[in-house]
């Protein structure tokens, strides 16, 4: 059973990796980052498999829900051979008896019978203050599982509203550089450490078009490039191209973003 879900995985990743970009997995991290609940290990995903092995590890899917699987493929893939797959493995798991699994469980919030020999009113009385006191630390319990669910919701929509603006903020300056930048797009594309194929193919693309050919090597870059780098590296990459006005304005567009 786990065999057939390894070979799905394999499957699933050998098609799906070479589709999922830094901005895609940046946004997987984003709607999955409430269930994995750690910054630390979020930020220590690189790619895709990475991401995968930590959905599994926090139980988020397993050989017996591979929702995650469909939800990536439906987004990013779109290839009806893997979805074809996945519908196959839905399929065979529901001719299958599923393994058991086990939640632990601690032993300090397990109501065990008394043991103690007291009998009578000394026996009702114990009996009732450890109910008593059963309910203060499950309605305790209760009060703190819920403000951490609170916390957790809040630092979710805080880090998905933070890559929003993020996001937002590149297409503000990939727009404003399009537009301005002109016969300058091929020295400034090297410098950005765009391959010359890619540039020659982008030329070939949009043989007429300056602003086409300039927002195109851009969305290439910008595929490419670290989230938290990209601003850094373009700024630099216009000052080498000689187009110091495009830099100062790239500089101000950030600035005026951090001074919202």
């Amino acid at each position: 059973m786990l065999e057939r879900y390894k070979l799905l995985r394999q499957d699933f990743l050998s098609v799906a990796e070479p589709l999922i970009d830094s901005d895609a997995l940046d946004q997987l991290k984003c709607n999955y980052a409430f269930e994995i609940d750690s910054k630390r290990k979020l930020s220590m995903v690189k790619d895709l498999k990475m991401f995968i092995r930590l959905l599994e590890k926090r139980n988020i899917m397993s050989y017996s829900d591979i929702e995650p699987f469909r939800y990536i493929s439906k987004r990013y893939i779109h290839k009806p051979d893997l979805e074809s797959k996945l519908e196959d493995y839905d399929s065979w798991l529901k001719t299958v008896p599923l393994l058991p699994s086990y939640k632990y469980q601690s032993d300090e919030t397990s109501v065990l019978p008394s043991t103690s020999k007291s009998t009578g009113s000394e026996s009702t009385c114990n009996s009732m203050c450890d109910l008593s006191q059963s309910s203060i630390e499950s309605t305790a319990k209760l009060f703190s599982n819920s403000t951490q669910t609170l916390q957790c919701n809040s630092e979710h929509e805080e880090q998905c509203n933070l890559y929003k603006r993020k996001k937002l903020l590149q297409e503000t300056v990939l727009l404003q550089v399009r537009d301005r930048l002109g016969r300058s797009w091929r020295d400034v594309a090297r410098h950005l450490g765009i391959r010359e194929y890619e540039i020659d193919a982008v030329q070939s693309k949009y043989p007429h078009d300056l602003k086409e050919q300039s927002y195109e090597i851009l969305k290439i870059y910008m595929s490419q490039c670290n989230m938290e780098q990209w601003a850094i590296n373009l700024i630099r990459a216009l000052e080498k191209g000689r187009r110091r006005d495009l830099k100062e304005l790239v500089e101000e567009l950030i600035l005026k973003d951090k001074n919202i």
